[in-house]
């Protein structure tokens, strides 16, 4: 029974399924009348729905609204047939529109932020590398007081070499200076005697 229950719900909702869909149209079309009845002589066919008009006059009683069009056909209508709202397939126009305005602004900003992007990404390695030639120019400041420093060291070393070298000459020539006298006068002394 469970059974026969249950792929009969199974074939009616495949086949609800497999059916197409059929819709009920919203379009509507209102007849522009003389007078304020059904009986009135016909000024124009059907207004289109979605169709602005300005409204004149308006009769509750009768049901009816005098309404001027954009072709300046004034007349008649059922208050039924008027909205102080666009129809749906006037608000769907309108919604595609907005939205096609949105898709081409969604286009520009995007092609927008791509561009900032680059210019981001170019700001970003220059940066670093701005940061990279500050460290180099740091060692490079590093490198260059301690060659300078280097070099008054190797400068005070050959002054010191020079003066010692001067001391050596001094202490030689003193050593020479008293040696030399008693040198040649033993060979005076040698020679002569």
């Amino acid at each position: 029974m469970k059974a026969k229950i249950l792929s009969l719900a199974l074939l009616i909702s495949t086949s609800a399924i497999a059916e197409p869909a059929y819709y009920i149209t919203d379009k509507l079309y209102a007849p522009v009348r003389a007078e304020q009845n059904e009986k009135g002589k016909l000024l124009h066919n059907g207004l289109e729905s979605g169709t602005a008009v300005t409204l004149i006059e308006k009769n509750d009683q009768a049901g009816y609204a005098k309404i001027r069009t954009a072709d300046n056909i004034e007349g008649w209508v059922r208050t039924q047939y008027l909205s102080n709202e666009a129809p749906a397939a006037v608000q769907l126009e309108q919604a595609n529109a907005q939205i096609a305005l949105l898709q081409e602004e969604k286009t520009k900003l995007e092609e927008q932020l791509v561009a900032i992007k680059q210019i981001s990404a170019s700001q970003i390695d220059t940066h670093e590398r701005n940061a990279e030639l500050v460290e180099q120019n740091s060692l490079l400041i590093a490198d260059k007081e301690l060659l300078t420093t280097d070099n008054e060291r190797l400068r005070d070393r050959k002054d010191q070499t020079w003066f010692l070298y001067g001391g050596l000459l001094v202490a030689l020539g003193s050593i020479l200076s008293m040696l030399i006298p008693k040198l040649v006068t033993r060979r005076r002394n040698d020679g002569w005697r």
